[in-house]
């Protein structure tokens, strides 16, 4: 199928959805066990769109969905049912595909994921996210037995020649540098309160950011002393561009985001510099590695949903807020 159908399709989805959510949305309740999705037989409650919707709001910091546009609430949706079919599908190729994970690599992966949280600080960062323990070790579980169906069927079909790499990098090396970089600690609390009791502990100077890092961070960089390492601008949420103003030694204001309360200290920067082909080179190879793998999972992605029965009920979507 040509980008131009395919163009067709995606406009007209986007269509039938806007022309059905737009306008005065029911005030009527919807049950939970209502069915608003179907997918190959696979049914879609509201509680599970719900669910998702949930997460998309945070995603996109809404946190007062009664002040959201007619059409902002409609682009939300269909990311929303966007999200349910595509995670839908691959649910239902892992089952296909009889795609399994061995269970050390699981809890190999469980345990990676824990690393540095002091104790208690993983579930109150969960619980800020609303998410349970539960669903978060069956998210990373779900990741795994993905990325190994997603590898199977489109990573491993693609690959780019050195040719390649090396004509991309004498066309375009002016992009490559190494940006300028910085070394900072951070401190993530729940609460405004704690966030300003700390603040005093730095003025009074009887404990150093990196003590007080290991006392209360919720992050799990809090067991190192707070230490991110070093990064760049645009590696971080954009609510942390400050950190990149700062002087060696300074601490940052207080920086709100819907995760908690932050305070950074940076503690050595380096200067943006141009990279040679040797340095760039695995920086290319991911560039034109992602393009291509991106390009093969959309087109995977599409014949998959070309060939499922997707049924969406939208008089009752509509009833969702």
């Amino acid at each position: 199928m040509n980008t131009l159908i395919k163009s067709f399709l995606v406009a007209a989805m986007c269509f039938l959805l806007s022309s059905c959510f737009e306008g005065n949305a029911s005030k009527s309740l919807i049950a939970d066990n209502e069915v608003v999705l179907t997918v190959n037989e696979e049914k879609i409650t509201s509680k599970q769109f719900k669910k998702v919707l949930v997460g998309q709001k945070k995603i996109y910091r809404v946190r007062n969905a009664q002040k959201l546009k007619p059409e902002e609430l409609v682009w939300i949706k269909n990311r929303v049912l966007d999200e349910i079919i595509k995670n839908t599908l691959l649910a239902q190729q892992l089952v296909k595909n009889n795609i399994t994970v061995d269970q050390k690599k699981i809890d190999e992966a469980l345990s990676k994921a824990r690393e540095g949280y002091i104790e208690g600080a993983l579930e109150k960062t969960l619980a800020l996210e609303g998410v349970s323990n539960e669903d978060w070790e069956s998210s990373i579980k779900n990741k795994l037995l993905t990325n190994k169906l997603i590898h199977l069927h489109v990573n491993s079909k693609v690959s780019v020649s050195d040719e390649e790499l090396r004509d991309y990098f004498e066309k375009s090396n002016n992009k490559f540098h190494k940006k300028e970089q910085v070394r900072a600690l951070h401190i993530m609390v729940e609460s405004e309160e704690e966030i300003r009791e700390i603040q005093k502990e730095l003025r009074r100077k009887q404990k150093s950011f990196s003590e007080l890092a290991r006392e209360y961070s919720l992050g799990p960089e809090g067991a190192q002393g707070g230490d991110l390492g070093y990064f760049e601008a645009g590696q971080m949420p954009e609510e942390f561009d400050e950190v990149f103003k700062l002087d060696v030694n300074k601490v940052s204001s207080i920086i709100r985001t819907p995760y908690g309360f932050h305070l950074f200290k940076v503690v050595d920067k380096i200067k943006e510099r141009k990279m040679n082909f040797d340095e760039s080179k695995s920086g290319i190879e991911k560039i034109l590695l992602q393009d291509l793998q991106d390009k093969a999972f959309q087109e995977w992605l599409l014949n998959l949903k070309q060939n499922a029965h997707i049924d969406i009920e939208y008089d009752l979507l509509q009833k969702i807020s």
